[in-house]
């Protein structure tokens, strides 16, 4: 789901207090810097009287006017002390009243353009509750109860990442990135981002759940080409793997299951192919070939001893026959 989709579906979730630019435009460039106009005329002749006047407003419960209100200070008085105060009331107004995608926007400005007046970590903490709103958002309620979209949260979790590179959380951030991704079915990209878990902070709590994520993720592109031997074999090595590296997981007795599972799969594959040689194609050097391969891959397999037993049939009508083909 791209970023444009995620404001459409938003729909009044700040559209008309929030930046007139798309979400898209500012994750690429940052958002634009507010500049004084007629839509924007603040209602007293000073910030300071100003910020009193849109926090009056809020204290009595007209929130919509408070807001427009905080939003013509920034536009006004843009580099005074009493901005950043004015941007940041308004950026937890709009989240208050459930404007989310408008309301991450507006915090994302006070970082870019009040850093310095502005608690980081607070900030954080108010973009990281706000994208597992839109996460958790259920929508369509009247269509049996609604249903959940959490790729809408994808892009906010991005910029979460991008904004708190060494935040406290921002394993966390990873995590839910990996997941919504994996949930969206993108599992190559889900696995890029548990694998940036799980090599960036090995030491987190997140990691063993980061690497079984993507061990999942392996499992389901196996399972969607099932007969895609390169597919089986990378799930099949990330499962050892994970069995090996986490053997006091919770996941590890799933991993273990799934192991054994696409191993059966992976061996049935190379049997059917020696089979394939043997009895359809008739070529019995190709068939006693896969059928070594098959030994050397699976010797504790259900066909093992019948596969022995067939190379010795296949080897004793080479040895009788002049051009050493099958009768």
């Amino acid at each position: 789901m791209t970023l444009g989709m995620v404001l459409a579906l938003a729909g009044t979730a700040g559209a008309q207090e929030s930046q007139p630019r798309s979400f898209d435009d500012e994750i690429a460039s940052g958002p634009a810097r507010k500049q004084p106009g007629f839509r924007w005329r603040p209602e007293q002749e000073t910030p300071a009287l100003q910020l009193e006047h849109a926090q009056n407003l809020a204290a009595e419960g007209r929130r919509r006017k408070a807001a427009r209100q905080y939003r013509a200070l920034v536009h006004t008085w843009h580099d005074t002390p009493e901005a950043s105060l004015a941007q940041r009331a308004y950026a937890e107004n709009l989240e208050e009243r459930g404007k989310y995608i408008g309301a991450f926007n507006e915090f994302q400005y006070l970082m870019d353009y009040y850093s310095g007046l502005s608690d980081y970590d607070e900030i954080l903490d108010h973009q990281f509750r706000i994208a597992n709103e839109v996460m958790n958002a259920r929508h369509g309620r009247l269509l049996f109860g609604g249903f959940e979209a959490p790729e809408r949260a994808l892009p906010l979790f991005r910029k979460l990442a991008e904004n708190g590179p060494t935040w406290e959380r921002v394993p966390e951030v990873h995590f839910l990135i990996g997941w919504i991704l994996e949930e969206d079915k993108q599992y190559d990209e889900a696995i890029e981002a548990y694998d940036e878990l799980r090599q960036r902070w090995p030491g987190n709590e997140l990691a063993s759940s980061a690497a079984y994520g993507g061990t999942r993720c392996l499992v389901k592109l196996a399972d969607t080409n099932r007969r895609d031997e390169t597919s089986c074999r990378r799930a099949l090595s990330a499962l050892a793997g994970f069995v090996t590296d986490y053997p006091d997981s919770p996941n590890s007795t799933a991993a273990t299951a799934e192991r054994d599972r696409l191993s059966l799969r992976l061996s049935t594959l190379y049997y059917d192919r020696a089979s394939y040689y043997d009895v359809i194609a008739k070529r019995p050097e190709s068939a006693l070939i896969a059928y070594a391969d098959f030994l050397r891959q699976f010797p504790y397999a259900d066909q093992a001893e019948k596969v022995s037993l067939r190379m010795r049939e296949l080897e004793a009508i080479q040895q009788a026959t002049p051009d050493g083909s099958a009768m």
